[in-house]
């Protein structure tokens, strides 16, 4: 079983201040302590000739009481506007989040995510709980990147 979420916000920031924000990895546990523990960064790298950018990272978090362990592949796609996160191993293995940012009007934002998550187990066991937590957590960036 698969969880899919789809959700879309706005927020009253420039696509590409709402992009920086989500690039900004090192601050997950800072912006989201409740589930975010720690963040490692691997590698940091540009990608394609368009200030494409590839970043690794190791996450560790905490949900339910049970602590989850991961790596990520964080790529934003500069001419999309777009962020795509995959985990590639641990936890969640196979998840993949995507980002799309569209300009509704002159600062404001529209940020659509949609995921696919795995979580063995606690998928069928958790599904509610993970949408809420998904939701939540985008509601607490929407208020992050209107503050910076």
């Amino acid at each position: 079983m698969t969880v899919r979420i789809d959700l879309g916000r706005e927020v009253r920031a420039s696509i590409p201040r709402v992009l920086e924000y989500f690039m900004n990895v090192e601050e997950l546990p800072h912006l989201h302590p409740e589930y975010i523990k720690n963040v490692t960064v691997i590698s940091k790298k540009m990608v394609g000739e368009n200030n494409d950018a590839s970043i690794e990272f190791e996450q560790e978090g905490s949900f339910h009481g049970k602590k989850i362990k991961s790596i990520n592949r964080l790529t934003k796609f500069s001419l999309e506007n777009a962020i795509k996160i995959e985990t590639i191993d641990g936890n969640g293995k196979g998840s993949l989040t995507t980002i799309r940012c569209i300009e509704i009007g002159a600062g404001n934002t529209q940020i659509k995510l949609n995921s696919e998550l795995h979580y063995g187990l606690l998928e069928k066991l958790l599904s509610r709980s993970i949408h809420a937590i998904t939701e939540k957590t985008l509601e607490e960036d929407i208020k992050n990147i209107e503050h910076i």
